[in-house]
């Protein structure tokens, strides 16, 4: 749509050029409309086709960026229940790099993870996780995570990266007929910077519940925005069966609610993401995380794999 703005733009000045080298286009004595006239000249439309890209870019960055907070947290639950629960691998195209399980009445994981996604669309994770002793089926826990997208969305010239966690106050809850729900309110910061500025650092964050400081960071970032995910994930048998995001909230207007529906024996995960009122894009995705997030305005789709947004 936008090349065909800027064509049109384009063959519009081309036409008064024509005419003006030809000095036919106007008859003599007619003067050429002015910006004061109320007539749209061809800088107006010049300028309203740059506004126009600024929004949609606008719209799909503050898309992405949701859909990667929220995404972020429930890769990491998922790929803990696969861990407590004895699930068979959950088949996704992350390569777990590093993991250490530490026992004990305090159990803690610690994951460092690389996705490939479509067209090789690397993304790069840290997490810890620490689960309290448990009493009747209820545990505690506390988690941390970052991660950032190496090669970045390229249309875009941007690479998005979180830095989050559920510090305190989250619990999972499992019953002897396979079903598990993990609940938590999480918060942190989805961060903006260049292509290939991005990395992480593994912090002193400590192997406790509270956590008192995050696990890993985020370095490189020039842009961040703060958000609070009130969620709760429930699985069966290591599998994702249900999930509800009520209202999630960001530091810079938007909005995410997101639920699941079952369909055909399968689990579809369906939400919008809002700026105040009016809906910016709305994505789908299975039961492993892999969908699409279409941007309202101008039906621009990007890929979903794993839960994070990994290409055009």
């Amino acid at each position: 749509m936008a090349r065909s703005a800027a064509r049109g733009v384009a063959a519009l000045v081309g036409l008064l050029l024509a005419g003006c080298s030809a000095g036919s286009f106007y008859p003599s004595g007619v003067a050429l409309p002015t910006g004061g006239d109320g007539v749209q000249t061809v800088s107006d439309a010049a300028d309203a086709l740059d506004v126009h890209r600024s929004s949609a870019s606008e719209s799909a960055k503050a898309a992405i960026g949701a859909i990667d907070a929220f995404g972020s947290f429930v890769r990491d639950i998922s790929d803990a229940e696969h861990v407590f629960s004895g699930s068979p691998a959950r088949g996704d195209s992350r390569k777990i790099l590093h993991r250490v399980i530490v026992g004990g009445p305090v159990k803690t994981v610690r994951t460092v993870s690389q996705l490939s996604g479509a067209g090789d669309k690397r993304v790069i994770s840290g997490s810890d996780l620490v689960m309290q002793p448990g009493f009747g089926g209820v545990t505690d826990f506390c988690q941390s995570s970052a991660g950032y997208s190496v090669t970045g969305i390229p249309s875009l010239d941007v690479t998005f990266g979180w830095e989050s966690g559920a510090f305190s106050g989250g619990f999972r809850a499992a019953d002897s007929r396979g079903f598990a729900s993990w609940s938590a309110h999480a918060g942190g910061e989805i961060v903006q910077g260049g292509i290939g500025a991005l990395s992480i650092r593994r912090s002193a964050g400590s192997a406790s519940c509270p956590m008192t400081s995050p696990a890993f960071t985020v370095a490189g970032a020039d842009v961040s925005n703060a958000f609070s995910i009130p969620i709760t994930l429930t699985f069966h048998r290591g599998e994702l069966s249900n999930l509800n995001v009520a209202h999630a909230t960001f530091a810079n207007g938007e909005s995410l609610d997101a639920s699941t529906a079952a369909a055909r024996r399968s689990v579809e995960t369906s939400g919008i993401v809002r700026k105040g009122r009016t809906q910016v894009a709305s994505f789908r995705a299975n039961a492993l995380g892999d969908g699409i997030l279409t941007i309202t305005s101008t039906g621009a789709q990007y890929v979903i794999n794993d839960w994070i947004v990994v290409s055009t």
